[in-house]
């Protein structure tokens, strides 16, 4: 069978570009109105397919909310090991983290996270997300307790600043949109001024 030689997307590709799309409509619908007042129908109608087209890529919403879910965490996990992978100090990989975080999240357009989303799903996919949140968390920890160490921050509580850091950039997705007149780059630098700054004047 001709492929011609790449200048046609197969049917594979095809496939996963629709489910992509799929993704980006459902996890703006679920950042809207949340999980639990939005139906597959509405999802279907807003792509522009039956919900049983929608069925081709997804077994259920469960399974839907699941996949916009990923999105998410895959930003972090990718953030993640970019920044273990450059040089630099642990101040200047903290900044790195999460104004990649923050980029890869506007970009890739995933689902906000809160428990009631997670709790939604299985008991296996609640303790994977969990999981993986526990993961970015702990090396976000980690590179706040040494930029202390470097003198680069002031002693702040790890734990609390960290979850601070989370959050804030998690909901992001609850109310950026891919019309937003800055773009994911200016947004993210402009979250990482507050970070590091904060808002109080000095002289």
């Amino acid at each position: 069978m001709a492929n011609w030689n790449g200048a046609v997307a197969s049917r594979e590709e095809v496939r996963e570009q629709k489910r992509r799309a799929a993704l980006r409509v459902a996890s703006r619908i679920f950042n809207e109105k949340g999980y639990h007042a939005t139906s597959l129908d509405e999802v279907a109608d807003d792509i522009g397919v039956t919900k049983t087209a929608l069925y081709y890529y997804f077994k259920n919403k469960e399974q839907l909310l699941y996949e916009c879910m990923k999105l998410t965490y895959n930003c972090g996990q990718t953030a993640r090991l970019e920044t273990e992978a450059m040089d630099g100090s642990a101040f200047e990989k903290l900044q790195f983290l999460y104004g990649r975080f923050m980029e890869l999240l506007m970009e890739e357009r995933g689902v906000y996270t809160t428990m009631a989303n997670i709790r939604a799903l299985p008991e296996e996919a609640q303790q994977e997300l969990i999981e993986r949140r526990r993961q970015l968390d702990r090396y976000s920890r980690m590179l706040i307790e040494k930029a202390i160490e470097e003198g680069a921050i002031r002693s702040v509580d790890t734990r609390i600043t960290s979850n601070f850091f989370l959050g804030a950039v998690n909901w992001i997705l609850r109310w950026h949109t891919e019309d937003d007149a800055m773009t994911p780059k200016e947004v993210s630098a402009h979250f990482l001024d507050l970070f590091m700054n904060g808002i109080v004047k000095r002289d």
